[in-house]
């Protein structure tokens, strides 16, 4: 497999590394874990906007770079490497995928320019409380009223909805079809309950009482809702697995380095046989996961949602493994310093740990990609 990079590619890996190396260094990104009022830098997320990262998905006739798969795979290794707190999974690849796969041109035409200019950052819900991985399984109900769709229920750890200006929601209409639904955060009604995730990123739960949306505020009909969240879904899947990969490239860095400078009995540890064939299964590790990332990544042209599934979920499940490896021997290789919060380690450890449950943990990868073979 060919893992040579477009000239255009390479542009993009360098211009986010360049803003990142520039306007957030590691001990920045500490400061905003450390402040309560925002779980990103604004300021990053503008200069994400500005770039025109935030329109890396969006079709040329929107305004959009109209990347596909393949420069979302270079983007978030790159925003991993950097351990970015910015809500681009969210609203950048989820919402933006969202508006584009959604039937109602209206709300499409609405949102879109607040999604690239990061101004109005969206967000998808896809669980419901108790449900974990089954996006199929909807207790949100909405029923039409005279002034539009009132809907109840609630969502789980929905990604980015602590910064969203507006979350698409899935909810049952009489009859048992499921539809999603654009809900402004700040309407009446709606309750977020923000948090920070294990790697620092943030999320929140939502609960909907007696919200009241207008008319076009619903984006699908037809009963294909599931469908486009599954979609949906698997984009979530590939940024994450694109992740993993970052997140482990700059693990491995760390503990190669640190092999060579560590001393022991008067010599660099990396000098140490057992070390050596530890760090060589890492690089092998790291290696096989770039491949599994690039077949993720073709698989997303594909037009068959089931052979779509069966390679996404077949890559995640081996990226899972990989990544649960790869951290734990760079732990292991440091010693305690390896989980301090002071050293960049425990922070890739942190970003590996929340990228093999997101959306999906290995268990549930082998259970879809089984399902669709």
């Amino acid at each position: 497999m060919d893992f040579t990079l477009t000239e255009e590619q390479v542009l993009i890996r360098e211009s986010l590394s360049k803003a990142f190396q520039t306007d957030y260094d590691f001990d920045k990104r500490r400061a905003v874990l450390e402040d309560a009022a925002t779980f990103h830098s604004p300021a990053m997320w503008s200069t994400i906007a500005e770039s025109g990262f935030t329109g890396l998905l969006a079709p040329e006739d929107s305004d959009g770079f109209g990347g596909g798969a393949a420069e979302l795979m270079v983007v978030a290794e790159e925003l991993a490497r950097h351990l970015s707190l910015e809500p681009f999974l969210s609203s950048a690849v989820m919402a933006v995928r969202l508006l584009d796969l959604a039937s109602d041109a209206t709300e499409r035409t609405l949102r879109m320019p607040g999604l690239l200019s990061g101004e109005q950052p969206g967000a998808v819900a896809l669980y419901e409380p108790g449900e974990r991985y089954a996006m199929e399984n909807v207790a949100t109900t909405a029923v039409e009223t005279g002034e539009g769709w009132r809907l109840n229920g609630a969502k789980a750890v929905v990604i980015g909805a602590d910064a969203a200006a507006w979350i698409a929601v899935s909810a049952k209409l009489e009859g048992d079809d499921v539809d999603i639904f654009v809900v402004e955060t700040d309407a009446n009604g709606v309750k977020r309950n923000p948090y920070r995730l294990v790697d620092g990123r943030g999320a929140a739960d939502l609960e909907l009482k007696d919200v009241v949306v207008p008319l076009s505020a619903r984006l699908t009909s037809g009963g294909d809702a599931v469908a486009i969240l599954s979609e949906g879904e698997d984009w979530a899947d590939l940024t994450m697995a694109a992740e993993s990969l970052g997140a482990m490239e700059c693990a491995k860095d760390l503990t190669l380095e640190y092999l060579k400078t560590r001393q022991q009995f008067g010599q660099p540890i990396g000098s140490f046989q057992v070390l050596q064939h530890d760090m060589a299964n890492i690089l092998s590790e790291v290696e096989y996961a770039r491949s599994m990332v690039y077949w993720a990544a073709a698989a997303m042209a594909g037009d068959d949602p089931i052979t779509r599934r069966h390679t996404i979920s077949g890559a995640k499940a081996y990226i899972d493994k990989a990544a649960r490896f790869v951290a734990e021997k760079t732990v292991q290789m440091h010693g305690g310093v390896g989980v301090t919060d002071e050293y960049a380690l425990s922070h890739y450890v942190k970003r590996l740990t929340l990228t093999q449950i997101l959306f999906g943990d290995r268990d549930e990868h082998l259970t879809r990609f089984l399902e669709t073979a």
